[in-house]
Parts: structure tokens; C-alpha cells; sequence
């Protein structure tokens, strides 16, 4: 019989590499799960693991939360000299106030390599875990716009606001770990029972909720924070969605498309006063024309209205003006309850929406107290290069790239493109070329090719911009506000590309 390894993994990317790693082990069955310093210790009881495994592989804060109720030998995944000069790369292209936050052990090693290498990065010691929070709080206050730590740092640094890029974990390290796990099983000898498998032993715990409706998703939580989202935004936005998100106000979000709006509206939830308590996320676009609205006050008042939370309704501008009149009477009631937040989003402007009947006046009414207006991405051009730098540390976490940066040439470029479909191609277009790199830095050559292979694509794709499908006043407004997208919804520019007045484009939008 198979000896029985778990690996705890307290992020994606350490994950997949276990994953990949464990099958050089052909002798051993490794069980692969993914678990911060909270979930850990709740895996081992729900697997029963001192009944089923002979040692138990985890790291950093993880590995001291696990050892309160196990008594299966824990193996520690080490942080060696090639991790901290894979994160000193990272983080060298951030151009902000940085700081390293770990244990004195690996603060000691942190700074011995930074020095020999050259670098100037500022460090900090923590002793407990307890402390962590008030040492970020602390930094925060000190102008740190940047802080470089394990995965209970990395996740309270992005519940306070805070950029954050995680100390992972490279393939030697973890190599090293299962290594003395199996020497540990051999020395030990420990035999065991057959037991039934698990069919799904990489798949993360949820909480499953029967019946409910497809457009809506309802988080718990401690399902809330941060670190979920892999959206990387510049750090004038991220300051500005943290700091409008903290009042219990009514908020609405407009953006073009690619601004990832949704991402937007969970953040607020992380940022506002009820971020410990349940967020429910309607999709406005998906509910039925015939929909029963009643169903969906039942929802909301079962999760909301005792405890408090979050109601996120995902693009209020495309749900029908019937529908738009229920989602009103809803929230009306819901206006006496001041523990639950209400936030909205739409593409189009606030004023536009309501121009051309995307939003009902006594709706705007309820949700427009506090606005978040995402600019095309465009205009942030000169955060290009600490975005590279935290979106590809995204992508270690995430699944285990090691690419560290992209030569300057390359960013260069980066920053001179006009990102037609903003942060989501942005995203894209790093995973591809960090996905395809064959070395630690993505050249000026690949990022050429790629952004090249994006202007061919985009103006294939903008030959015919909008559907040419139903009566002439219908194309006719398909067009008008293709146009103001590509103005950035300026009324005067609009008018003066179409050579029109003021009153023929309300007219013409109504």
C-alpha cells in the first residue's frame, strides 16, 4: 500500500505546483489541497488526516495552525535564497514606497541577499501573527504604498487597501519538502489501512447553496476579502474605489467595458463597513423578462435584512424599465435598514443612462449619492510599470509563473499602447506573454509581436463596430454611442465630430 502524503497549499500557484511536482513520486500518493492559515486546520479535521496520512506538508503561518489539532508530523516548505531573489526581480519595478514584513528568520535572510544584490528595499520583522494587522495599519499610515510578505501578510494588506506581492514558493523548495516527507514515511514505516480515495482532493471547500436563482451569487463572509480578486488596477483608482467605499451611502459604477466593473463593485464590498458580512451579486442582464421580482425580495430580505451586507446590482443599465421599477420598490424597503449597502454599475454615464432610458429617474434617485467613474485605461499610462510588477507577482500566486519582469523597452511599449479594451486586455496580454516566456524576462521582441497581433485583431474587429440589426433610429443610437465611448462620453466633442446640436443629441438618444 501507497503511503499517504497531504499538501496543504495556502494559495493557488503552490497548488499547481505540488500538483505537478508530486507526480516524480510514483511510489507515494500525495493529496493536494489549498488552505490559508484558517482553512488549513479545517481540511485536516474534515479529511480526518491523522487517521489517514503519515506526514502533512504546508508553509509558513499555515504550518503553526495545523499543528493545534494534528499530531502527524509537519513538514515546513522552506523559503530559500532563489524565492526572496525571485520577489527582490518582482518588486524592483514598482517605483513606490515598499516594504518587506516577515518573520526575523527570513527578514535576516531577506536582507543578507538584498544587500549582496544591491537593492534598497526596507524590512520589518513581526513575532506573532496577532500582530500582523496593526503592523499594516501602522506602515499604511507611514505612506507604504507596497508590502512584500507571506499569505497572511499579502491578504491583510489587500483587506486594508494596500498593493501587496507574496513571498511564493519555487519548485526547489517544494522538491525539498516532499523529499523529506517521503524520508520521513520511510524512517516511520507507518502502515495504514486502505481507505476510500478522494475523487475531488483538489478542489477548494465551498459552500454550496441549493436553489438558487442563476443570476444571483450569494458570498458569505469570510469568502470576502481582497486577495480573491485577480484584477490588477492602477494604484490612482485603487486608492480612489477604497476610499468612496467606505460609507454605507448607495454607490454606482461607470466604465467602459474591460474596466472590469465587477471587480470594482466586490472591492467596494472588501472597503465598505459591511465587508464581514454577506454580499449578495444580482446579474441585472440575466433575469428574465417574466421574472417574479418577489422571489428575488425574499433573497434579499432572508440574507440581508437581520444581519446586515452587501447588495451588488451588476449592470442595473441593461435590466428592463419594468424591471428596473421592482428592483426600485425593493430597495425602498430596503432604505430603512442602514446595515445594508447598495451598490450599482452601468457602462454609460449616470446622466447618459437616464437620457436614453437605460435608468429610471426614481431609481438614479436611490443609487446616485456616490459615484465611482472609471476612466479608459488608457489614462493611466504611467502606472504601467508597478502594474507589470504586481500583476505578474498575481500570476506566481495564481499558477506558478516565475517570470520576474519585462525589459524596459517592453514596458515602454506597454505604456505608449492605447489599450482599446482596458484593464481586462491588459490582463490578457501579460498572461500570454508571461505564459510563452522561456526565460525570467519577457523581451522587447515579444512584447512587440504581441501588441502588434492585438492592433491586427482590434481593427479587424472594429470594421463594422455596432449591430446593424433592427429598425434605422435603433443603428442610429448604436452609433451615437459608439462614438461618445471613443470620445469618452465628452457631449461637446460628440456633437462636433457628428456636427449636430446639443438638443438633436439628447433628442436623438432619448
Amino acid at each position: 500500500m501507497k503511503m499517504k502524503i497531504l499538501f496543504i497549499a495556502p494559495y493557488l500557484g503552490l497548488k499547481e505546483l505540488a500538483q505537478s511536482v508530486s507526480e516524480e513520486y510514483e511510489d507515494m500518493q500525495i493529496d493536494v489541497y489549498q488552505g490559508n492559515y484558517e482553512k488549513g486546520p479545517k481540511i485536516l479535521k474534515k479529511l480526518n488526516a491523522d487517521e489517514k496520512y503519515s506526514a502533512i506538508i504546508t508553509r509558513g503561518g499555515t504550518v503553526e495552525t495545523c499543528k493545534k489539532v494534528t499530531t502527524t508530523p509537519i513538514i515546513e516548505v522552506y523559503i530559500n535564497a532563489f524565492d526572496i531573489l525571485r520577489i527582490l526581480k518582482l518588486s524592483e519595478g514598482y517605483n513606490g514606497k515598499k516594504i518587506f514584513l516577515a518573520y526575523p528568520s527570513i527578514v535576516n535572510s531577506f536582507k543578507q541577499l538584498s544587500e549582496l544584490m544591491g537593492y534598497s528595499i526596507e524590512s520589518k520583522c513581526y513575532f506573532e501573527y496577532k500582530n500582523i494587522r496593526s503592523i499594516i495599519e501602522d506602515l499604511k499610515k507611514e505612506n507604504y504604498e507596497l508590502i512584500i510578505g507571506d499569505n497572511t501578510v499579502y491578504e491583510i494588506s489587500q483587506e486594508l487597501g494596500m498593493n501587496s506581492i507574496l513571498l511564493t514558493s519555487g519548485i526547489e523548495s517544494v522538491r525539498s519538502a516532499i523529499d523529506e516527507a517521503v524520508r520521513l514515511c520511510n524512517a516511520l514505516s507507518k502502515d495504514k489501512d486502505q481507505i476510500v480515495e478522494f475523487n475531488n482532493n483538489t478542489a477548494d471547500i465551498k459552500i454550496e447553496k441549493d436553489n438558487m436563482e442563476k443570476f444571483v451569487r450569494i458570498l458569505n463572509g469570510h469568502e470576502i476579502s481582497p486577495s480573491f480578486i485577480d484584477t490588477v488596477f492602477p494604484q490612482t483608482l485603487f486608492s480612489q474605489i477604497s476610499e468612496l467605499s467606505n460609507t454605507s451611502l448607495p454607490t454606482i459604477i461607470t466604465g467602459e467595458d474591460g474596466m472590469c466593473k465587477n471587480d470594482v463593485g466586490y472591492l467596494c464590498c472588501c472597503f465598505g463597513p459591511q465587508k464581514r458580512k454577506s454580499l449578495i451579486c444580482v446579474s441585472c442582464y440575466s433575469i428574465p423578462q417574466d421574472y417574479n421580482y418577489d422571489l428575488l425580495d425574499n433573497i434579499i430580505m432572508e440574507y440581508l435584512w437581520n444581519d446586515g451586507g452587501t447588495l451588488f446590482l451588476e449592470d442595473i443599465d441593461q435590466l428592463s424599465k419594468e424591471g428596473q421599477k421592482n428592483i426600485t420598490n425593493i430597495l425602498k424597503k430596503l432604505d430603512k435598514n442602514s446595515n445594508i449597502k447598495i451598490i450599482a454599475s452601468s457602462e454609460l454615464p449616470v446622466e447618459i443612462c437616464v437620457q436614453n432610458g437605460n435608468l429610471i429617474r426614481q431609481l438614479r434617485s436611490i443609487l446616485d449619492e456616490v459615484r465611482i467613474e472609471l476612466k479608459p485605461f488608457k489614462n493611466y499610462s504611467s502606472e504601467i510599470n508597478n502594474m507589470i510588477s504586481m500583476y505578474l507577482a498575481k500570476l506566481d500566486v495564481r499558477c506558478a509563473s516565475h517570470v520576474v519582469g519585462i525589459k524596459d523597452e517592453g514596458i515602454k511599449l506597454l505604456s505608449d499602447y492605447d489599450w482599446p479594451e482596458n484593464v481586462r486586455q491588459f490582463m490578457r496580454v501579460i498572461n500570454q506573454l508571461a505564459l510563452t516566456c522561456n526565460g525570467l524576462y519577457i523581451a522587447q521582441t515579444e512584447v512587440k509581436a504581441a501588441l502588434k497581433k492585438e492592433r491586427d485583431n482590434h481593427k479587424h474587429a472594429t470594421l463594422v463596430p455596432v449591430d446593424l440589426s433592427g429598425s434605422l433610429k435603433e443603428i442610429e443610437t448604436r452609433i451615437i454611442k459608439h462614438v461618445m465611448i471613443q470620445e469618452e462620453m465628452n457631449q461637446v466633442k460628440v456633437e462636433k465630430r457628428l456636427e449636430i446640436g446639443h438638443s438633436t443629441l439628447w433628442r436623438k438618444l432619448k
